[in-house]
């Protein structure tokens, strides 16, 4: 099949949300608006994130094509993490985001791979023919489609058309995938903490309905000093998780000391058949 050509995805739909849901949005539009403040994502959180190498085992273990020279579409690739995490075994690795500004930051890190591709896409609609990839991966990065479409009501409850939109990207993950492909999801479970959280949520539950199985792997940070982890996880997180992190590292002196900060990520995955 051809690729799709299709406009940009739409901006915030909502019209009453809760005010914690759009402050933690907020900060992060803001971050993804700004090439200067995406580097410093880049630089001072993502290169910290996951120091003991378990995503590279558990990607590399459900879906063994990533270790075979083969060709992968990362969906909401920001900065380029999970881009460069699979660059070195894949034979092609296209990314796309819709943010220009962490786009810029990924291909600047990445200039000198010639196997690697970046253009600016939703993951409602990616430039990619049918059955072209092995592996399609979106990490963190559907949960923003359901904070962008949920509607937040005066009564506490919350409806829109997540759902829908969702599965307008998980339906174009496998449109892209190659029979026995694998569409790989990843999720935070919870920053400062050692233990998952959030297994209640409705978006995970709908990633269990569309047939993905789920496990939880550890990415924990490691920190050049406490005031940096403090710093960082204020700057992305906000007040909260960096409270927990103050917490958890009491102990710590700040004087340049490395430290830990625990992390919980979900894995879904499914094999198109």
């Amino acid at each position: 099949g051809k690729a799709r050509v299709c406009p940009l995805g739409d901006k915030w739909m909502t019209t009453a949300l809760d005010s914690a849901t759009r402050s933690f949005r907020a900060k992060h539009e803001a971050v993804y608006a700004s090439e200067r403040e995406c580097a410093r994502y880049d630089t001072e959180l993502c290169r910290c994130q996951d120091h003991a190498g378990n995503l590279r085992r558990e990607l590399h273990e459900l879906a063994p094509r990533l270790g075979g020279g083969g060709s992968a579409a990362d969906i909401g690739a920001g900065t380029g993490k999970l881009t460069r995490l699979l660059a070195p075994t894949c034979g092609r690795v296209h990314a796309f985001d819709r943010s220009a500004g962490a786009l810029a930051v990924a291909r600047a890190a990445s200039a000198a791979a010639a196997h690697i591709s970046f253009d600016e896409a939703d993951a409602r609609c990616l430039p990619l023919p049918d059955g072209s990839v092995d592996v399609a991966l979106a990490g963190w990065a559907l949960s923003y489609l359901k904070s962008e479409h949920e509607v937040w009501h005066a009564d506490g409850s919350y409806g829109g058309a997540w759902r829908e939109e969702v599965d307008a990207a998980l339906r174009e993950m496998d449109r892209v995938l190659v029979d026995g492909g694998v569409a790989l999801l990843l999720e935070t479970m919870g920053t400062a903490t050692e233990t998952p959280q959030r297994d209640g949520s409705h978006l995970y539950a709908h990633y269990r309905a569309r047939g993905f199985s789920q496990r939880v792997v550890r990415t924990d940070y490691r920190f050049e000093s406490r005031r940096a982890a403090l710093g960082t996880l204020g700057f992305f997180f906000g007040k909260g998780v960096a409270r927990r992190a103050e917490a958890l590292l009491a102990d710590v002196a700040d004087d340049g000391e490395a430290c830990f900060v625990p992390e919980c990520t979900g894995v879904w995955w499914r094999v198109k058949h």
